[in-house]
C-alpha cells in the first residue's frame, strides 16, 4: 500500500523547505546551512534527494554572492582610478569636483536666510493704529553653480527663489547673477553678464557676510542710489596685493527708455594701505572711491524702504526730467584683531532739463568679535568676508563658535528734493546687532533697529514719526 502524507507532516515539510530557501537567500556560511539540512535529514523531514539538491543550491548561492562582491569591488576600484586619472577629486572647499590638474571645476553654492520681523511704531500726534504686520519670511533662497574651464575661464550662475526686491510680495524665481570671466591675468580680467557693479564696499560685501541683517539706508534703494546687480561688461583686477580696481558699463536697472537707453559708466578703486604700503596683514586700512554716470529718463525719488523693511517712508515725487545721473562715494575701513570700523559717504546729483538736485547720505559702524576672531579681508577684491570661528560650536568638544556685537548709524538727507504728501526727506536709523557664527556655514543674527523721520509719514491707517523693529535671522550658506 502506498503511504500517504498526513496534513501535519506536509505542513512541517513546507515550513522546513521555506526555512531552507530563506537561508539560501542570505549571505550565511555554507556550514550553517549544512547543519540545518543534516538535522532535517536525520529527523526524516527531507529525503536524501532533497538534501543533495539543497546542498547544491546552497553552493551555487554562495558562489554567486562571492562573484557579486568581487565584481562590485572591481567596479569601485576601476571608477576610483578613472576619477583620479581623468579629473576627479572632491573639492576640499565646498561641494563639487575638480580635475586632477585643477584646471576645470564645478562647485555648488547656495544660501537660505530665514527672517522674523516684529514691529513697534512711533506714532505721530493723534495716531494710534498699528500699521505693521509682523513677518516670518524667506528673505533669500538661492542655489547655483560656479567654477572654471581650462583654468582661465570662470563662471557663476545663481537662481534666486526668495522674496522680490521690495520684500512685500509673493516669492518669485529669477536670475540673481549669471556671468563668465576671462581671468588669464589677475591684474586685468574681463567679466560679461549680470553681476554686481563695482561700487560701494557695503554693496559688494555678500549678503552672507554683511555685519547686520540689512544694509544701510542708502543701499536699500539698489539700482537708483547705488548700482547693484546689473547686466554689463567689466574690466577689473588687482595689479598688486592690496590694490584693486573695476571699470564697468551697465544698462542699469531703473529709469531707462528707448530714448535714454545708453549705458551707465561705473568704476571703483581701493587700496589697503597696510598691505600696499607696509606689506603687513596685522591690520587693514581700507580706502576706496566709486563713481557712476549716465543718462536716465526721469528721476523719481522714491525711497523703496527703510532698514526694517516695514514702510516706504521717504519722499515720492517726480522732480527732475531727463537728467544726467552722477553717483559718487568714499569708503573708509579700519580693522585690527577683533575690531572693525567702517563707513561710507555718498553723493548723488541729477542735472535735468527742468532743474538740478543733489543730496548726500552715509553710514558709520563698528563691530567687535568678543570671542577674538580676526576680520577676513580680501586684498584682491577690496571687501570683507566671513568670520571664521576659532572654535566652531560643538556640544561635545565645548566650542562656542564666534560671537560678534555691532552698532551702526545710518542717515539719508535729501533736503533738495520736493516732498510728496505725507513723506519725509530726512531719515535716521540706529541698528544694534548680535551675531553668532556657529561654524563655517551657519550663523544666527539678532538686530534692533530704531528709525526716525523728520516729518510725519503716512503709513495707512496711521501717521508715524518712526518705527522700531526686532529682527531675527537664521542663515545657512555654502
Amino acid at each position: 500500500m502506498k503511504k500517504t502524507t498526513t496534513p501535519l507532516v506536509a505542513k512541517r515539510i513546507a515550513i522546513a523547505v521555506a526555512a531552507v530557501c530563506a537561508s539560501l537567500s542570505l549571505p550565511a556560511a555554507a556550514n550553517e546551512n549544512k547543519a540545518m539540512l543534516d538535522l532535517m535529514l536525520k529527523k526524516g523531514v527531507i529525503t536524501q534527494k532533497d538534501y543533495d539538491e539543497f546542498m547544491e543550491a546552497d553552493k551555487d548561492a554562495e558562489e554567486n554572492r562571492r562573484f557579486k562582491e568581487q565584481r562590485t569591488d572591481a567596479d569601485l576600484s576601476k571608477a576610483t582610478k578613472f576619477l583620479q586619472k581623468n579629473g576627479g577629486t572632491v573639492m576640499r572647499n565646498g561641494i563639487g569636483v575638480q580635475s586632477d590638474d585643477g584646471a576645470n571645476s564645478v562647485q555648488l553654492t547656495g544660501r537660505v536666510h530665514m527672517d522674523g520681523r516684529f514691529y513697534s511704531p512711533i506714532y505721530a500726534a493723534g495716531s494710534s493704529t498699528d500699521p505693521f504686520t509682523n513677518r516670518l519670511e524667506v528673505r533669500r533662497a538661492r542655489f547655483g553653480v560656479r567654477g572654471q574651464f581650462d583654468k582661465d575661464w570662470k563662471y557663476e550662475i545663481v537662481g534666486n527663489f526668495g522674496m522680490i526686491d521690495n520684500g512685500m510680495s509673493d516669492t518669485v524665481t529669477a536670475v540673481d547673477v549669471a556671468y563668465f570671466d576671462y581671468a588669464a591675468n589677475p591684474a586685468a580680467q574681463w567679466r560679461f553678464g549680470k553681476f554686481k557693479m563695482p561700487f560701494s564696499l557695503e554693496q559688494l560685501t555678500s549678503s552672507n557676510n554683511i555685519d547686520f541683517m540689512e544694509r544701510s539706508l542708502t543701499n536699500q534703494n539698489e539700482g537708483e542710489f547705488v548700482p547693484a546687480k546689473e547686466s554689463g561688461v567689466m574690466l577689473f583686477g588687482s595689479p598688486q596685493a592690496g590694490l584693486t580696481y573695476g571699470l564697468a558699463t551697465s544698462v542699469g536697472r531703473t529709469n531707462k527708455t528707448s530714448k535714454y537707453d545708453g549705458v551707465d559708466l561705473v568704476g571703483r578703486g581701493t587700496v589697503n594701505i597696510s598691505k600696499y604700503q607696509f606689506n603687513t596683514d596685522a591690520h587693514v586700512i581700507h580706502v576706496g572711491v566709486g563713481y557712476s554716470q549716465g543718462d536716465i529718463n526721469t528721476f523719481t525719488p522714491t525711497m523703496a524702504r527703510v532698514e526694517t523693511r516695514g514702510t516706504n517712508a521717504a519722499f515720492t515725487s517726480t522732480s527732475v526730467t531727463e537728467p544726467t545721473r552722477t553717483r559718487a562715494n568714499l569708503e573708509l575701513a579700519y580693522a585690527q584683531g577683533p575690531f572693525k570700523a567702517q563707513g561710507e559717504l555718498f553723493q548723488f546729483r541729477y542735472e535735468g532739463s527742468n532743474r538740478d538736485t543733489n543730496f548726500n547720505t552715509g553710514y558709520a559702524q563698528v563691530v567687535y568679535n568678543i570671542t577674538g576672531e580676526n576680520h577676513n579681508y580680501s586684498n584682491t577684491a577690496g571687501t570683507f568676508g566671513w568670520i571664521k570661528p576659532n572654535k566652531p560650536f560643538s556640544s561635545t568638544s565645548g566650542g562656542l563658535g564666534a560671537w560678534q556685537v555691532g552698532l551702526r548709524y545710518s542717515a539719508l538727507d535729501a533736503g533738495g528734493v520736493p516732498l510728496a504728501s505725507n513723506k519725509t526727506d530726512k531719515i535716521q536709523s540706529i541698528t544694534a546687532g548680535l551675531t553668532w557664527f556657529v561654524n563655517d556655514n551657519a550663523r544666527f543674527m539678532l538686530n534692533y533697529v530704531h528709525s526716525t523721520y523728520d516729518d510725519g509719514v503716512n503709513a495707512a491707517p496711521s501717521k508715524l514719526n518712526g518705527e522700531r523693529a526686532i529682527m531675527l535671522r537664521g542663515q545657512l550658506s555654502f
